[in-house]
This record gives C-alpha cells, sequence and structure tokens, in this order.
C-alpha cells in the first residue's frame, strides 16, 4: 500500500503514471453527459451530437471500441455483447479487481482516452486544504485501480458467514432477507404467499411466449402491419418499474420524487430538450398529471408490455407510419392482457411445465419448517385453481394443499384488501364455482373470490400475526399493508440478478469504488469550504458532481445498458425502490432464501442491499490515517 506523508515524491509512482494526463474541458453541471448517453449498439440516441467539438457524446460503436482498448490494456478479454462494459471476468472473495493486470509503471501508463475509466480529480485555484483532500482521493482511486488495495463491497448486515441447516451452502449477499423495519418471525402467526413469481418462478421462455402471443394478436386480430412478426422479445431491454406516458407513448424511468429522469421513445432514447419540452419545462410530474398519462409497469409480466411498445412505436416512427401513440399504447396492453384473459398463456405453461417453470429444491422443505413450527400457510392468488394446481403440483407435490390452511385462487388483488365480498367455494375436481354461502373455511377445500376483512373475520386472525410476501408491490403489498396491518415481504428477483452482474464485472467495482471516494470527499471538501462559498467553491463542486454521476452511469450501464437498475433512476431512487422501501417490511430474491432462516428470525432495519460499510478504511484513509489501508 502506498503511504502517504512527507514522502509522497517517493510513494506514489503508480499514482503519478495513472493520473499523468492534463484535465480536460470540465463537465458543466446540467450537460447530463454519461455512459447511458453513450448506449447499446441497439439504442440510438436523439441526443447524440454530430458536431466536432469537444462537448459531442461518444457514439456506440466508439464506446465499444474504447472499451476493448481498455480491455488490451488489462491483457483481458474484450466483451462481444452489445453492452460493452458488463462482462469482464468475475470476481471472488480472494481476486483483486483485474488479476491479470501488470501494475508495473510501463504498463499502467495510459495510451487510450482515459477520461472514460481513469478519473483526473480537478484542483482549487486558492484553497490547499481542499486539495489536499483531492489529492488523497486520487491516491486513494489509485491504488484500488492498480489492485494494491480491494475494499470489501459489502452491508454491515451481510458480515459474517452462515450455513442453512439443510444444505450447508454458504449464504451469499444476494441470498439474504433484508429488512426495511422491524419484523419478529416469532411473532408472525400466519404465513401467506402469492402464486405468480412467488411461490412458482418463470424462465424466460415464459416472457418470449407472451410476447409472440400478444404480437400475433396485434397482426391477426387488429390489423398491425405483418413486419412486425419478425419482432422477437428483448430480455435487455427494459426493466421492472418504468412507467408508460400515454399520451406520448414514451417508456420513462421515475425518480422516487416522480421525476422524469430518461425515457424511450421506441428505442430511441428521448433527449433532455425534449423532456422538458413534454413537460412544461420540468422533469417533476404531478400527481394528476402522472394519474392522468403514466401507467406504471411495476410486475414482471409488464416487461413484456414495454418490449412489444417500444418494438410496435420504433417501427411506425422509422417506417414513417402516423399513429396516435394512446391508441397505440392501449392496443399493445389489451394484446398482453388477452394472453393472461383468454387462458392461452396458462395453457401453454402447463403444456410444458418442464420449459417454463423453473423447478425449486428448497420450497418444500421450507413450507413443511414452517409449517411443523405451527404457524399456518395461506396461499392467495389471482390465478385460477386448475392454473396453481398444476404448478404447485410440479414445483411441490401431489399432495401440496396438505401443507396450506387456506387456499384462495381468483382473489382479484388488489381489489381483495379493498372490497367486501363472500368467499365462494371452487370445486377441486371440476373447477365450478359453487352456491352455497361460506361461513367458515374448511380444511383441503379451495375459495374463490372474498376480502382480506372477511378472511380474517373468518379466522380469527388479527392482521398483525400476518405476514404476505408477493412480488406485485402495488397489487400484493399496498393495501395489505395499509388497511389491514399485515407485514409484507416483496419477491424482487432481480436483487440477485443484478447482484450477480456487479459479482461478474470488474468494471462496476471500479466504479463503484471510485464513485465511494469521490463522494466522501463531498463531505470533506465542504466542511473545509466552511459557510460561505465563492465562484471557485462552486466550480469545483459542479465539476465533482458531473464526475460522480459520470462513475454512476458505469455502474448503471453494468446492469441495463438503457435504464440501468431497478432500484436506482440517475442518482436518486427509483420510482420503485421507493415504493418498495415504503410498503414492503422485507424484501428477499426469493422464497426460497427463508431456508437460511430461524422460524422465529428477528429482522431489524439494515439499509438494504446498496448500503455502504459504517466502518470505512477508504474514509479513514482520505482524512489522514496513512496505515488505514494496509
Amino acid at each position: 500500500c502506498i503511504a502517504l506523508g512527507g514522502g509522497i515524491e517517493a510513494r506514489s509512482s503508480v499514482a503519478r503514471q495513472i493520473f499523468s494526463r492534463p484535465v480536460s474541458k470540465p463537465y458543466i453541471r446540467g450537460s447530463h453527459r454519461s455512459l447511458r448517453n453513450l448506449l447499446s449498439p441497439r439504442c440510438s440516441s436523439e441526443s447524440a451530437s454530430s458536431g466536432n467539438g469537444e462537448d459531442a457524446p461518444l457514439d456506440a460503436n466508439t464506446l465499444s471500441r474504447k472499451a476493448q482498448e481498455f480491455d488490451v490494456q488489462r491483457e483481458l478479454p474484450s466483451s462481444s455483447s452489445s453492452s460493452p462494459l458488463s462482462s469482464l471476468p468475475p470476481l471472488s472473495s480472494s481476486d483483486s479487481l483485474h488479476p491479470h493486470l501488470d501494475t508495473s509503471p510501463l504498463h499502467t501508463s495510459r495510451t487510450i482516452d482515459s477520461e472514460l475509466f481513469v478519473p483526473t480529480l480537478p484542483k482549487h485555484q486558492t484553497n490547499e486544504k481542499v486539495n489536499r483532500i483531492l489529492e488523497r482521493c486520487q491516491e486513494a482511486i489509485a491504488m484500488i485501480y492498480s489492485k494494491q488495495v480491494d475494499p470489501p463491497l459489502k452491508p454491515p448486515s451481510s458480515r459474517g458467514k452462515f450455513q442453512s441447516s439443510e444444505d450447508g451452502k454458504e449464504k451469499g449477499i444476494e441470498d439474504k432477507i433484508f429488512s426495511n423495519s422491524n419484523v419478529n418471525l416469532g411473532d408472525i402467526d400466519v404465513l401467506g404467499f402469492d402464486y405468480d413469481y412467488t411461490l412458482v418462478s418463470y424462465s424466460d421462455s415464459l416472457q418470449q411466449t407472451i410476447y409472440e402471443m400478444a404480437r400475433n394478436r396485434l397482426v391477426e386480430d387488429m390489423r398491425y402491419p405483418t413486419n412486425l412478426m419478425q419482432f422477437k422479445y428483448d430480455p435487455t431491454f427494459a426493466i421492472r418499474g418504468l412507467a408508460v406516458d400515454m399520451e406520448l407513448g414514451w417508456l420513462c424511468q421515475l425518480s422516487y420524487s416522480s421525476d422524469v429522469i430518461l425515457a424511450y421513445n421506441g428505442r430511441t432514447k428521448v433527449s433532455d430538450e425534449k423532456l422538458l419540452e413534454a413537460y412544461s419545462g420540468t422533469s417533476a410530474i404531478p400527481p394528476d398529471l402522472r394519474k392522468h398519462r403514466l401507467r406504471p409497469l411495476n410486475d414482471l409480466f409488464s416487461m413484456v408490455e414495454a418490449c412489444l411498445l417500444a418494438d410496435v412505436v420504433d417501427f411506425f416512427v422509422k417506417t414513417g407510419i402516423p399513429f396516435n401513440p394512446r391508441s397505440v399504447v392501449e392496443d399493445v396492453l389489451k394484446a398482453v392482457g388477452s394472453a393472461h384473459t383468454s387462458g392461452k398463456m396458462h395453457n401453454a405453461v402447463l403444456m410444458d411445465v418442464e420449459k417454463y417453470i423453473e423447478k425449486s429444491d428448497h420450497l418444500r422443505n421450507i413450507l413443511e419448517r414452517f409449517r411443523d413450527s405451527g404457524k399456518k400457510l395461506w396461499l392467495v392468488s389471482n390465478s385460477q385453481f386448475w392454473y396453481v394446481d398444476g404448478g404447485m403440483r410440479h414445483v411441490v407435490g401431489d399432495d401440496w394443499r396438505e401443507l396450506f390452511e387456506v387456499v384462495i385462487v381468483g382473489a382479484n388483488k388488489p381489489g381483495f384488501y379493498t372490497e367486501k365480498r363472500p368467499f365462494r367455494e371452487v370445486s377441486s375436481r371440476t373447477g365450478r364455482i359453487k352456491f352455497k354461502p361460506i361461513n367458515s373455511l374448511e380444511d383441503n377445500c379451495v375459495y374463490t373470490q372474498g376480502s382480506i376483512q372477511e378472511l380474517l373475520r373468518i379466522t380469527k386472525t388479527p392482521g398483525n400475526k400476518v405476514l404476505y410476501l408477493g412480488d406485485s408491490v402495488f397489487a400484493d403489498l399496498v393495501e395489505a399493508r395499509r388497511l389491514c396491518g399485515i407485514s409484507t415481504g416483496a419477491i424482487i428477483s432481480e436483487v440477485r440478478e443484478e447482484m450477480e452482474k456487479q459479482k461478474g464485472s470488474a468494471m462496476w467495482r471500479y466504479a463503484r469504488l471510485t464513485t465511494h471516494v469521490l463522494q466522501h470527499s463531498f463531505r470533506l471538501i465542504q466542511e473545509e469550504m466552511g459557510l460561505t462559498r465563492n465562484e471557485d467553491d462552486e466550480d469545483l463542486l459542479d465539476s465533482l458532481e458531473e464526475e460522480v454521476s459520470r462513475w454512476r452511469d458505469i455502474q448503471e450501464h453494468v446492469i441495463n445498458a438503457n435504464f440501468g437498475s431497478i432500484f436506482r433512476a440517475g442518482t436518486a431512487f427509483s420510482k420503485f425502490a421507493s415504493s418498495m422501501k415504503r410498503h414492503a417490511d422485507l424484501y428477499m430474491s426469493s422464497v426460497d432464501n427463508l431456508r437460511f432462516y430461524s422460524v422465529e428470525q428477528r429482522f431489524y432495519p439494515d439499509g438494504g442491499h446498496e448500503s455502504v460499510p459504517f466502518i470505512d478504511p477508504l474514509l479513514d484513509y482520505i482524512i489522514g490515517d496513512d496505515d488505514a489501508l494496509t
């Protein structure tokens, strides 16, 4: 480790080699230049400039070339995917940042455009204390880049190793259950489950099948151009948590404060100027306008809606066919919805459950363990019984109903929480809905319709004794928690998916640590600046803000080249993330994660999977502890 102090000149040759390039033209606040603006090859940007000035954003081909040069310099295989930063070699706990990097001064001198990959921090014109902080930040980044330090990137809640009593598997952070509030499983009498994407998980093949069904409906029944038949579902394009602007047909990403951070018109990114023009000079959408114009896409089935809408709009725009955006949006939503309501999707799944439903090795053991502990299990699903029965037989066994005290299908959530309806019994043999009044829920029977108030009344169960798990924050969790005091758990499969991408990308790790160091510098520099600010202070902070934004966008680009993480919108939490934190007491990547926890487990708020360590050696180093990183 480089130790700083009186011998800086003698002990920081690596840092000088890496950061010897002169500072280029500083970033201007509000320019919104980022790697997400550089895009993947499939997505062009309206904001790209064809000028020759320094401020013109790089196109996708240039970015891809520079990423390949970056890999070559580090003796790493270059990426052939559409996202040039997303497939660097995976890291293990024992790996350093770049396993094959020669850290000799000759190798670390940069012959590529280091503005993309190595930050050269600005300097203050007059404040030497601020410059000293920046020097130490730059030294810390240099040591990370050259593998001399490899700080941990784990939330405080992930420290230590845990083992499952079931299979002895070590639990990684993606297997954890994260908590937004206090939940004591020892006080929970009932564990409730949704079915789709909760008790059962689906393969990507299901999204492709739904896409094809909806696309065919547009062409065959709604007389859309036959050219659309060539399109296929692209699982890499969109993310969950977007919103559709019904008036414009745009796919919008919203921040927690309902600012439109970015939007796509078809497969083309909307420029910042057009965003401001569309929303009356502000990116913040007032509540009345949101309700009228924006339709949220919050569950995993809505990924098909986003992709098909983008493909149809893109086709119309590029072929010059005039269209009404609201009509196209409504047609696409209707076509996708028909795959569900017609039963075509459900029939396709049950005809080939091996293809569409992912088998769980742990679900039955988890259900039996909670049942044997004295807790009651409820299944409350919007799907019909014949479909639920077929899937549960596949993942749990033919006797799956013996594990559940209550089975409710066709629940019509969220109406199940807000409406008062009587229960009706469903024949488990024929699926016929019976007419007899229901005053009690009998064992081994199946029910439909009803309401949560009626369920709690009949079973004599207080709402605060129930924990309900589901994948849709708004359909499954919001009203259950708000109206009945039920504890809620969100099943967010993207937690695992995004973490696996992060662990498999050396670029993401480097960008994350660089961002972390720069954020520390913000706090420390402003303390040195004191209560009054001059123009030099503001210029420096503006430049650092743009640098942080740039490195955050690199992280997001690794997750998804178009929209980034479902949990982030620019530098802020996304609307989806803020809703999840507000309405879900717990969240996890899969129901299978329960196997690592006691049935009496006590959960406390832990900051979530994106939190940073409380004890941070990087901060200690920046403020003057030369031994912090040794």
